[in-house]
């Protein structure tokens, strides 16, 4: 069974040792989550048959991105040395904070939490992939923290492409209806989807339909596994 994100500190935390293990788990986890960033490059897939459009939005996806890790790579830096010089328990607190955040975007665990459910009907014509990239776009302008399609966790290396029968999701094909599952504020998202001109709006234009459903409670199961970094390594104390 999946264990869920807990926001929690263990007990064992408290201790210099504990505080030491804190360190080494958090540089570890930051060099994972800077490895699936820089892994969406990798995909020649997505660039060699992405439309002109795509490109412009896969294009500022990435700038955007690349400003979150900028400012990310700041606030670690500064919990490390919080944690280094000897923390309190507010310092402790934000090193918990900051590793749980790292497994919101890595997709690593199952997470619950308020959100919304879009279920998403139509062909070809109405639903391809520019639509539901367009659609992931939008949902991460308006917060969402943690995005699941058809079972399938949405992190910064996914990638969809256009297939014979409908979509695939890193290559996997996945069918119409689509259920989109997003956290976040659910009213702050719904809107967010349904602005003229935006992602609801194209759809039904198109001949498909799009259902919008809040919820104090969204449970997202799917994760993607941890991977051995590349580009970083857990530093240990001599």
């Amino acid at each position: 069974m999946k264990k869920k994100l807990s926001l929690k500190t263990p007990e064992k935390l408290k201790t210099p040792q504990g505080r030491r293990y804190l360190t080494v788990i958090l540089t570890f986890l930051l060099g994972i989550f800077i490895t699936i960033a820089i892994k969406q490059n990798d995909q020649p897939e997505l660039l060699t048959s992405a439309r002109e459009g795509e490109l412009v939005l896969i294009l500022d996806d990435l700038t955007k991105q690349k400003d979150l890790l900028e400012d990310e790579l700041i606030k670690q830096n500064q919990v490390l040395e919080s944690l280094k010089n000897g923390s309190n328990e507010d310092a402790r607190k934000a090193a918990q904070d900051r590793i749980d955040q790292l497994i919101l975007l890595s997709g690593t665990a199952p997470v619950t939490g308020r959100g919304i459910q879009v279920l998403v009907t139509g062909d070809l014509y109405s639903v391809n992939s520019f639509t539901i990239l367009d659609t992931v776009q939008e949902l991460r302008d308006a917060g969402a923290v943690a995005i699941e399609i058809n079972g399938v966790r949405v992190i910064n290396s996914t990638f969809f492409n256009d297939t014979s029968s409908g979509i695939s999701i890193n290559l996997s094909p996945i069918r119409s209806p689509y259920k989109i599952l997003a956290l976040g504020d659910p009213e702050t998202l719904s809107t967010a989807l349904k602005i003229p001109g935006g992602m609801s709006e194209s759809i039904t234009t198109s001949g498909g339909q799009v259902v919008i459903n809040e919820y104090q409670s969204v449970e997202i199961q799917a994760s993607v596994p941890l991977t051995t970094p590349q580009y970083a390594v857990p530093v240990t104390e001599k």
